[in-house]
């Protein structure tokens, strides 16, 4: 704790830790004045929580609460008054309580995480692949290609398709190869598609 302390902290804290020790307790308003601007942080706040209650000193919204606390627990003896603060309703306690009680997340779980997510995205793409309007898109784009509406490369990035597969395949040159003979054969087979329409026009 000590180097928390140090990490954390100015000389208006020390003192005010001192105090509190002292007199048993230290207020909500005494605790963010003596942080400070510069120190006034969410880490460096519960950092102070952790020191204050490790001191057994406690924190309270009032003066008038820590009283009132104290005549309640006249009767009792100090393990029965740690056992009453560590059932206490305030909320500062009880969301220092529950942080304790979370497990931290372990190598085998994140991988496990990773997987759910990714089986999540396959189905999430087979049933898009399934659905009635992703076929009435497919064929809409169809039609616009044949009419030059607009451009394959609009609806495929190419570019980034190709890099893909080079990375897999580790062999770029063939890769390209079969890209450019693909594009070859796609430009014949659109040529030969007009050249047939314009035959059966020139007929009409």
């Amino acid at each position: 704790m000590k180097n928390i302390l140090e990490t954390l902290i100015t000389k208006s804290f020390k003192r005010l830790l001192n105090k509190g020790n002292h007199r048993g307790f230290i207020t909500y308003e005494e605790l963010v004045k003596s942080l400070g601007k510069r120190q006034y942080s969410q880490e460096n706040i519960e950092k102070a929580f952790l020191y204050i209650f490790d001191n057994k000193v406690c924190l309270v919204e009032k003066k008038a609460d820590y009283h009132s606390s104290k005549k309640k627990d006249s009767t009792s003896t100090d393990i029965d008054k740690n056992v009453d603060l560590d059932k206490s309703d305030d909320p500062i306690r009880m969301y220092l309580r529950e942080m304790g009680g979370v497990d931290l997340l372990s190598r085998e779980g994140e991988i496990a995480i990773a997987k759910r997510i990714e089986a999540g995205k396959n189905v999430m793409t087979s049933a898009l692949l399934q659905s009635p309007l992703t076929a009435r898109k497919v064929f809409e784009w169809k039609e616009k290609i044949a009419k030059n509406e607009f451009l394959v490369r609009e609806i495929i990035d190419i570019d980034s398709t190709y890099m893909d597969i080079e990375s897999e395949s580790g062999s770029g040159i063939s890769v390209k190869t079969k890209l450019n003979e693909k594009k070859q054969a796609d430009s014949k087979s659109e040529k030969s598609d007009n050249d047939l329409k314009e035959t059966q026009s020139d007929k009409n």
